[in-house]
């Protein structure tokens, strides 16, 4: 029996009007679902199949709106003869959960506008990977394939990153934050105290650099474009706890960074061992990380009950590869290895993939879905200093080959 997997935060929101132009050769269908918009566009020659699209998150706002796929995708997606859909989900901010109970209401939205698919891909992007995975593993039988793409697939392990990002700059700037104190305001201390006693990630300070050794472990060590991606989100990781500083949304009281263990470059200063005894540990709220109650604020299991492919930038300091590779240990503990293909993109950057690797990904996805074709994948359960070589086209200005 279906079991909704979102929490509601109870906050009201309203839906942007949905209407769009569809592309030649293409009609346009949109309106709401619930409290959701959602957007259907379908091809005049449409070959039977059905990708749903699964966006992002979108901030904490109170009016949702739906995003089409990425141009060059959608584009592909109509004249290969595939319809598509997309949900703005019925509300804001880190709800993977509603967003998969969102996309699965879209697809029955579908079956009953234009007939039953013969196949449904679902394709995610950032929360929307999350989304994918939580879909794969909860709604057996509803689709055929997924891909991921720069996809936080660990679930409320992307919040407990974000935890760790922020006790360790709590660490190495010698500070401490008042977080989850009521009253509790650390927008000062991020935009004015924390670049002075870190520096920046162009010229960091003593403790910017055993900051950013901390932060390169974390998020799957040595690998091509780091520095470009930590660059990029210096400050913007630090946004979350600038939201909500008290821990009071349902993902923030669920986080916790209680049994990770960091680790350091040597010759910085500190050991691993004085790292982990003195980093501050955040305790999650049991009830917030209850699988029963709260299904879209646990880790996921990896569970997969159809193939998945992934793809991920090796310089994604906002979702970090760290948590592909966490993924793949969970979907080998669950036995289900054969249906997880993960691919890096030597990039650095949040989601910064070229048309040919989105375009060659859901070309092999279909091929595998449709012929039992397994297509090749990289490993990224060991050292990633040279890894993506295969699946990266074209290759980035700035490559640094083999070295970090």
């Amino acid at each position: 029996q279906y079991r909704p997997l979102g929490t509601s935060a109870g906050i009201p929101t309203t839906a942007a009007d949905p209407a769009f132009e569809p592309l030649p050769g293409a009609r346009a269908s949109y309106g709401i679902l619930g409290r959701a918009a959602y957007r259907i566009e379908i091809p005049d020659a449409w070959n039977g199949d059905l990708v749903l699209y699964a966006h992002g998150f979108a901030g904490f706002g109170t009016e949702v709106s739906v995003q089409n796929p990425p141009r060059e995708l959608r584009q592909a997606l109509i004249d290969r003869g595939y319809a598509w859909a997309a949900s703005s989900y019925s509300e804001n901010g880190y709800v993977p959960g509603i967003g998969a109970d969102d996309t699965l209401a879209l697809k029955r939205q579908f079956e009953a506008e234009f007939g039953a698919p013969a196949r449904t891909y679902l394709i995610g992007a950032s929360m929307g990977g999350n989304v994918v995975a939580l879909a794969l593993e909860h709604h057996a039988g509803e689709y055929d394939g997924g891909l991921a793409l720069c996809g936080a697939l660990g679930g409320i392990e992307q919040i407990d990153y974000l935890v760790s990002w922020v006790a360790l700059a709590e660490y190495f700037s010698g500070l401490r934050f008042p977080i989850g104190e009521p009253g509790a305001d650390l927008t000062g201390i991020f935009l004015t105290r924390l670049p002075v006693l870190l520096g920046t990630p162009q010229r960091p300070t003593e403790a910017g650099r055993r900051f950013a050794s901390a932060v390169k472990y974390l998020t799957g060590g040595p690998r091509p474009f780091f520095a470009e991606g930590f660059a990029e989100q210096y400050l913007v990781n630090f946004g979350l706890a600038m939201v909500d500083p008290e821990r009071k949304l349902l993902v923030t009281r669920a986080a916790t960074n209680e049994d990770h263990v960091y680790a350091i470059d040597p010759g910085l200063g500190v050991s691993a061992d004085q790292l982990n005894a003195g980093v501050r540990r955040f305790a999650p709220d049991p009830a917030a990380r209850n699988a029963d109650a709260h299904p879209d604020a646990v880790p996921t299991s990896g569970n997969l009950s159809a193939p998945l492919l992934t793809l991920h930038n090796t310089g994604d300091l906002f979702v970090p590869i760290s948590l592909e590779q966490s993924y793949l240990q969970k979907v080998r503990a669950a036995g289900k290895s054969d249906l997880l293909v993960q691919r890096a993109i030597r990039a650095g950057g949040h989601c910064q993939f070229s048309s040919q690797e989105l375009l060659t990904a859901f070309d092999d996805l279909v091929r595998w879905v449709r012929d039992g074709v397994r297509p090749a994948g990289d490993d990224l359960s060991g050292d990633l200093t040279d890894i993506g070589r295969q699946f990266t086209n074209p290759i980035r200005p700035g490559d640094p080959g083999g070295v970090n």
